[in-house]
């Protein structure tokens, strides 16, 4: 009895542990663009179409974050101010990227501006959107540089109008 029981309890596990059902479950950190590969190069990647939004970004906002025209326009907004910090190479220019961020992320609360149901949106939208904009080792290091640039400044809340 004690042997069909383990035979049963082992035909269950291995049922349950079905390797490619393990294989299909997808990661939030693992969305891959067909041009993810071609940006990875560089610390300002592939701007085919001259937006100022590396491409890799432009289809994770297609992909992710273009529910409403609205919110698309508010995701490229934060995309062009967060790829124009990066680029930043003075203190001065660090500190009207950031503005330009500060601009972005104003935006994105008033796009989603419920404060219960859009606070998953509004997070993963400037999470993500800041996580592939410094997905590469330069990127992050460049991130890190332009941040120490804006070190010990004070900002201001944006005035209206926030989004572009």
């Amino acid at each position: 009895m004690r042997i069909r029981m383990l035979i049963i309890l082992v035909i269950f596990l291995v049922s349950a542990c079905n390797e490619s059902e393990i294989l299909s479950i997808p990661s939030p950190f693992s969305l891959l663009t067909e041009v993810q590969g071609q940006t990875l190069a560089g610390l300002t990647g592939t701007d085919s179409n001259n937006n100022g939004i590396r491409d890799d970004i432009d289809q994770l906002i297609e992909q992710k974050f273009s529910y409403t025209s609205e919110v698309k326009r508010a995701a490229e907004q934060e995309a062009r101010a967060l790829q124009q910090f990066m680029e930043a190479k003075t203190k001065e220019t660090a500190l009207e990227a950031t503005e330009k961020v500060a601009r972005a992320t104003s935006c994105t609360f008033k796009v989603l501006s419920d404060p219960v149901h859009d606070y998953e949106k509004r997070q993963a939208l400037s999470n993500e959107i800041e996580a592939w904009t410094t997905n590469t080792k330069e990127r992050l290091l460049k991130y890190l540089e332009t941040s120490k640039l804006i070190g010990g400044a004070y900002f201001m809340h944006p005035v209206e109008p926030v989004c572009d």
